[in-house]
């Protein structure tokens, strides 16, 4: 059996059609079939499952098998395709795996970066709940990383244990940056008792849960959402300054809580927060093609979670606009 017997369709494969062509962007990258090649990419592609062999998929479709190969070994070369029948011993360097981590992550924050709540905070649009319930997840995010971290070192392989100890330590403070910005306009037992919304406590759910399990692909999803803070390159750092500048434009009373998070930022860099995962990734050995896919994939959904926590902000503080959410008791009901 040849190493491109089963091939799949990569599930970030985005296929349309036009005019006879078909257009398959992945990532960045976008590549176009036209007249025949385009012709049997639409009679193979249901067969792309990473189950059926190229011979069968021959025999189903009355083609020749060195046709459908040879088109199979060009996709697969572009990256749109893999099989999945690869060497098992095929082994991948920490510092490769960086590399990939990093362009798949910038593909999967678009659609996180396209929330439309960014857009009516530096417009104005937002309501005043809505704003101040972005402040307080944020603080519930940054103030939860205690559990996920404490998890994460615990069950840490030796290579990732010293980062990820020294992490801890570093992080383990850092909400009671962003409570002091909101203690700028809620009294601190407010701000202590305030309840985040489940979408929130979801994506600390599942870093928590993945740290049990894994402690490199728990980081590589936790520097997903690094990413999202990371000012470290001069087009980040415009794009946030950009951000906390037309929030202070609207929103002028949102002045020491933007002094928070720029606090929380210059932290982080003061820390190299930004080459954490880098280090760690220089210091891990070879990973196999399973660990790849498994830290790929716990990405992917911290991204997921990532645009969850965004709309439920979104969503929840447009139409219930009593902000902080605080815990029920006798006098509640």
């Amino acid at each position: 059996m040849s190493a491109v017997d089963l091939p799949v369709l990569k599930r970030s494969a985005q296929v349309s059609r036009k005019n006879g062509s078909v257009v398959i962007r992945h990532l960045r990258d976008e590549i176009t079939l036209d007249g025949a090649a385009a012709e049997l990419f639409g009679k193979m592609q249901p067969l792309l499952d990473g189950k059926t062999e190229i011979d069968r998929i021959a025999q189903n479709l009355n083609e020749k098998a060195p046709r459908l190969r040879a088109l199979a070994e060009q996709m697969s070369k572009v990256g749109v395709l893999s099989f999945m029948n690869a060497p098992a011993g095929e082994l991948m360097s920490g510092t490769d795996f960086y590399k990939l981590h990093k362009e798949h992550c910038a593909f999967w924050l678009e659609d996180v970066y396209r929330q439309p709540l960014w857009e009516q905070i530096t417009s104005g649009k937002a309501s005043r709940a809505q704003v101040i319930g972005f402040a307080f997840e944020k603080y519930h995010y940054i103030e939860g990383a205690y559990e996920h971290m404490g998890i994460a070192a615990a069950n840490a392989t030796p290579e990732m244990m010293p980062h990820l100890a020294r992490h801890f330590i570093e992080e383990y403070r850092h909400g009671d940056i962003y409570r002091k910005g909101l203690r700028s306009l809620f009294p601190d037992d407010v701000v202590l008792r305030a309840q985040p919304l489940p979408s929130t406590r979801a994506l600390i759910n599942y870093l928590s849960e993945t740290a049990a399990r894994s402690s490199f692909a728990y980081y590589a999803g936790n520097e997903l959402l690094q990413l999202t803070e990371n000012t470290g390159d001069d087009k980040a750092g415009n794009a946030v300054n950009e951000f906390y500048d037309a929030m202070r434009k609207h929103y002028p009373w949102t002045d020491k809580l933007i002094d928070s998070f720029i606090e929380h930022t210059h932290a982080d860099q003061k820390l190299g927060h930004e080459d954490a995962f880098l280090l760690m990734c220089k210091s891990v050995p070879p990973l196999t093609r399973a660990e790849v896919d498994d830290a790929l994939n716990v990405a992917r959904s911290m991204a997921e979670h990532l645009l969850l926590f965004m709309e439920g902000i979104d969503i929840f503080y447009a139409n219930f606009p009593t902000v902080p959410r605080l815990p029920c008791d006798l006098r509640s009901e």
